[in-house]
C-alpha cells in the first residue's frame, strides 16, 4: 500500500503545481486510506505538508513582489487561530464513538472523513457550476 500512497503523493504534488490548490482535500484521504493513519493525525500532517509546500512555492512570488503581506496576515492570522482553537478544544471534545444506529457505530474518524467527503462534493459541485455558467 505504501507504493500506492507514494504514487498518489506524486500526483497530488503535480496537481498542486498545475492548479495551485486543493492540497488537504487530496492529502487527507491518501494519508488515511493508503498510509493507514488515524484521521485526526492525518489532518495535522496534511496541514504541515500543504503549509510547507505553500511556503516553498511562495518564495519566488515573494521575490517578484507579487505577495501582499497585508492580505496574507488578514487571512493567515484568523486561519492559524481557528486551526489552533479547533485542534485544542473542538477535536478533543468529540467522543471516539459519536453515535450508534442499530449495530453500526459512527466513530470520530468516520465522522471526520464524512465531513471531508461532503466538503469535496460541495467544492466539486461549485467548480462544475462555475464551468457551466462560463459556457
Amino acid at each position: 500500500m505504501d507504493i500506492a500512497g507514494y504514487s498518489a503523493s506524486i500526483f497530488i504534488g503535480i496537481s498542486l503545481g498545475l492548479i495551485g490548490g486543493g492540497g488537504s482535500i487530496l492529502t487527507v484521504p491518501v494519508l488515511v486510506y493508503l498510509f493507514s493513519l488515524d484521521a485526526v493525525l492525518a489532518t495535522a500532517y496534511s496541514l504541515f505538508i500543504v503549509g510547507s509546500t505553500s511556503v516553498v512555492g511562495s518564495f519566488s512570488y515573494f521575490k517578484k513582489g507579487l505577495v501582499s503581506i497585508k492580505t496574507a496576515l488578514v487571512f493567515g492570522i484568523p486561519s492559524i487561530a481557528s486551526i489552533f482553537l479547533t485542534r485544542e478544544y473542538v477535536l478533543p471534545a468529540i467522543p471516539q464513538e459519536v453515535f450508534t444506529i442499530g449495530n453500526y457505530t459512527i466513530t470520530k474518524n468516520m465522522l471526520l472523513m464524512l465531513l471531508f467527503a461532503i466538503l469535496m462534493i460541495a467544492a466539486s459541485y461549485s467548480m462544475i457550476k462555475k464551468i457551466q455558467k462560463g459556457r
